[in-house]
């Protein structure tokens, strides 16, 4: 068994009724939980090749004619996943494969087919050194084959005609810019790349016309069905190899022996990416760690996706095995955990049944029937017509910041104390109350942290405010943490302070367990990881001021002995723009803030772009909370399908939704327009097609 570094870390807050090895056994199947993805180097051409992304809505309203839009834009884009740094990839793998997981992690392939390839790419001796890229980088509506089987239908036909020039024609702004983002990995990757998997129909066919735009001649649709294509030029010494996609493991699909011929295809393609390797030892080095061991047949199945490649707070549902969210509408998706089911379905003896809500259980099975579910949407509180303070006439609000310089202001993630952070949520997980807690264990910590983690002058620990935490990935990022931010941006304290919540966990408002939140905040090992994380904050840094928000957090800041002056607020409070000007004096006499310094206040502000994680959409941290928690429901009444009446019973801490604002998801095409690069592309369509 492979000890990891990770026991140091958990070693001084294990308890009597915890074993070592359960601790071990959670870092072993994804990597150490202290890993994350940072995003692309501030210094590299990553960002830029990322905000500019052509604009895909327009773009594809002007090429596909027909009803609705192909990609779904509400929810944003999602653009890797696995390493960016030069000369870190030996594999990359090309799909279409970004779906609601992908839109809640910000990562490409973290739902099912992700986990499916994570294995493949393990059985290779590939478990860091790859990268994942698609061939759209928006989510799209139906599949890639438009018509499907139905080659009589000429408006189906004409539509997927027009799909795959915007897909693959060299013409297209979509395939001029996703040629961009794979000729910058080839070059910053030339002495590591040697294996390129194109998955599913649209993966293959972008690899070879890729392939073909590099070095014209390379490869072929029928190469990689039936081998694999060997690359030249600039690609020499490359191998290109096609799977199936996994989700035509489906019989709906593809037929009542689609799985048969999915496993067979995996197995096939493993042989011959094996036989490469033991022809030539020096191509494709494994990884270290890895467990390549080709004397035993590829198994197809899951592997769950290390924690390396999310960034820091993503939900650890996501890419732990299958799908683990479902979208309720075009603009809101929901997760579930462990203990879920996919569209609220009730699980029975350990397994999912899901009952659609306009059957009746059956009359022998009354329990087999879906969960109901009621959800409080979260109120929007920036007008449907209004932008955020920040927000240019470059930037889209579903997609991360375009603009020049806001492109590059984003999270790192917090270095300096990721351990600290991690002994602290463990210290709950590890707590005799854990099994009292709202949030379920499996979806992890809970927005731990906001703000500069590397040298903060403002320490400010605070309590749990809201839901949106966990899809933000960052602390106090709903209605309340906008409040407060409005608070010091106005006060002039912009990157100079450093938020802790006082719990890394979701147990807000729960009058069922009310002695949870409690108990956990005092527990022995709980306050001990606690206070060993804001003494190296105040041990390392500069703090000149300490501030606690909430109950709890005004209790912890009270208990400790502390050489700087510190506030206590409270962010329910009726007078608190009145409390917010207070603190503003106060903190002002300190030196803190200049004393020519006049405080200037709003009713909300954005959460900056800097407290956020790279490719965070613009619309997070704007608009009030945008998650809420699920609430149970009793006494239903159902008629003609519908819910008519039900009493709530109480919080579930098995689904969150997050929604998108009004702001966000009533942005007309008209607010962005193409440029003329796009327009350019557009017209080399209507010539091709002799379009009016």
């Amino acid at each position: 068994m492979k000890i990891y570094l990770y026991v140091l870390i958990t070693i001084n807050i294990l308890s009597s009724n915890y074993s070592l090895a359960n601790a071990l056994f959670k870092t072993k199947q994804r990597g150490l939980i202290t890993e994350y993805d940072s995003g692309p180097s501030k210094d590299s051409n990553w960002v830029n090749l990322f905000a500019e992304t052509p604009n895909y809505r327009a773009f594809g309203d002007a090429i596909i004619s027909g009803r609705g839009e192909k990609f779904r834009w509400k929810m944003g884009p999602m653009f890797y996943r696995g390493r960016l740094a030069p000369e870190s990839v030996k594999v990359f793998i090309i799909g279409q494969e970004g779906a609601q997981d992908e839109n809640l992690s910000n990562r490409s392939f973290t739902g099912s087919t992700g986990t499916r390839m994570q294995k493949f790419i393990n059985y290779l001796g590939i478990n860091k050194s790859y990268l994942f890229m698609n061939t759209f980088v928006y989510t799209i509506t139906g599949q890639y084959s438009l018509y499907g089987d139905d080659a009589t239908n000429d408006y189906k036909i004409k539509q997927w005609k027009q799909l795959m020039w915007l897909a693959q024609n060299e013409d297209s702004i979509i395939v001029q810019h996703r040629h961009r983002m794979f000729n910058y990995m080839l070059e910053t990757n030339k002495n590591t790349l040697g294996l390129v998997i194109g998955v599913g129909t649209a993966g293959k066919e972008s690899l070879v016309t890729w392939f073909n735009s590099v070095s014209k001649g390379s490869c072929s649709y029928s190469k990689l069905n039936k081998g694999y294509c060997a690359g030249k030029g600039k690609l020499k010494g490359i191998v290109g190899i096609g799977v199936r996609h996994p989700g035509a493991a489906s019989a709906r699909n593809a037929g009542s022996t689609a799985t048969g011929g999915l496993i067979y295809d995996f197995k096939n393609k493993a042989k011959i990416v094996a036989s490469i390797i033991e022809r030539d030892s020096d191509w494709l080095p494994e990884d270290t760690n890895s467990n390549r061991d080709f004397s035993k047949d590829f198994k197809y199945g899951y592997a769950s996706i290390p924690h390396r490649d999310f960034p820091f707070g993503t939900p650890w549902t996501l890419g732990k095995k299958g799908t683990t969210s479902n979208r309720r509408g075009s603009g809101a998706i929901q997760i579930f955990s462990k203990n879920g089911c996919y569209n609220n379905g009730a699980r029975i003896n350990g397994r999912c049944k899901s009952i659609p809500p306009n059957e009746k259980p059956d009359q022998d099975s009354p329990d087999e029937r879906i969960h109901y579910l009621y959800y409080k949407n979260p109120r929007n509180l920036i007008n449907k017509n209004s932008t955020p303070e920040g927000f240019t006439q470059e930037d889209i609000p579903f997609e991360p910041p375009k603009n020049i310089i806001t492109r590059s202001q984003y999270d790192l993630g917090p270095t300096e104390i990721k351990n600290e952070l991690m002994n602290f949520y463990l210290s709950v997980e590890l707590s005799e109350f854990s099994n009292e807690i709202i949030q379920h264990k499996s979806f992890g910590p809970t927005g731990m942290y906001r703000g500069n983690s590397q040298n903060p002058e403002f320490l400010i620990i605070a309590d749990q405010h809201g839901h949106t935490d966990m899809f933000s990935g960052r602390a106090l990022t709903g209605t309340a943490g906008q409040k407060l931010q409005s608070f010091l941006n106005g006060s002039g304290l912009q990157n100079r302070y450093l938020i802790i919540r006082s719990l890394p966990v979701d147990c807000l408002d729960d009058r069922t367990r009310k002695l949870t939140c409690q108990n956990l905040m005092h527990d022995r090992n709980v306050t001990k990881a606690r206070e060993e994380l804001i003494q190296k904050i105040l041990k390392e840094n500069n703090i000149r001021v300490v501030l606690g928000i909430g109950e709890h957090s005004n209790r912890i800041v009270k208990s400790m002995k502390l050489n700087q002056p510190y506030y206590l607020l409270d962010m329910n409070s009726e007078n608190l723009t009145s409390d917010f000007q207070n603190l503003f004096e106060k903190i002002k006499s300190t030196k803190l803030i200049k004393s020519s310094a006049e405080y200037r206040s709003t009713k909300i502000a954005a959460i900056p772009r800097t407290d956020l994680p790279f490719s965070s959409r613009w619309w997070m941290g704007t608009a009030g909370d945008r998650v809420a928690r699920a609430n149970n429901m009793t006494n239903v009444t159902v008629q003609n399908g519908r819910v008519r009446k039900y009493d709530v019973a109480g919080p579930n801490g098995d689904y969150y939704k997050l929604y998108a604002p009004t702001w966000s998801t009533n942005w007309s095409l008209e607010k962005s327009p193409l440029n003329e690069e796009e327009n350019a592309s557009v017209r080399k369509f209507k010539q091709t097609f002799s379009v009016e």
